[in-house]
């Protein structure tokens, strides 16, 4: 074990021990300024007017990464279509203007729920459709085709509805 140990030292290449460690790009130093105008402090990148410099300093400035911005984008697209929505939401509905001289609109009713009006009150028709479609279903047997199948079933549907 100990040789091979001393090999792998031997044969490993220098640069890959020695080189140095890839750093991020030396931050951006800023320069802020503390200005006094009429009693209200305000902060700026740029120097104060006469009289009103009360303190500067320096900061680093650290570039955000590519994926930051792009995350920051897709954020920022999200939280305008959420305003938009919100906006839309607030917005009272547009209801059409009435013409001149004609009746308002009428409102339109619904049956109670789950009622169904039928067109057709033959159950002789619907009873005739379904023995139809079960004899033809008998005389294909199991290699019936699913144009047949589609065929058949239309015909009952149409017959007792």
């Amino acid at each position: 074990m100990r040789g091979l140990w001393w090999w792998l030292l031997a044969c490993w290449p220098v640069s890959a021990i020695a080189a140095p460690t890839p750093r991020s790009p030396a931050p951006q130093v800023q320069q802020i300024h503390k200005c006094r105008v009429d009693g209200v402090a305000t902060y700026q990148r740029h120097a104060c007017a006469d009289g009103q410099a009360e303190q500067a300093w320096e900061v680093d400035v650290v570039p955000p990464a590519r994926q930051h911005a792009a995350r920051i984008e897709a954020i920022r697209r999200e939280l305008q279509a959420r305003k938009r929505a919100l906006e839309l939401q607030r917005q009272p509905p547009v209801l059409p203007r009435p013409r001149r001289g004609s009746a308002p609109p009428r409102q339109r009713t619904r049956g109670p729920p789950g009622a169904v009006i039928a067109l057709h009150s033959e159950p002789r028709r619907c009873a005739k459709a379904r023995r139809q479609r079960d004899a033809a279903y008998r005389q294909a047997g199991m290699s019936r085709s699913l144009a047949l199948s589609r065929r058949m079933d239309d015909a009952v549907f149409d017959a007792c509805r």
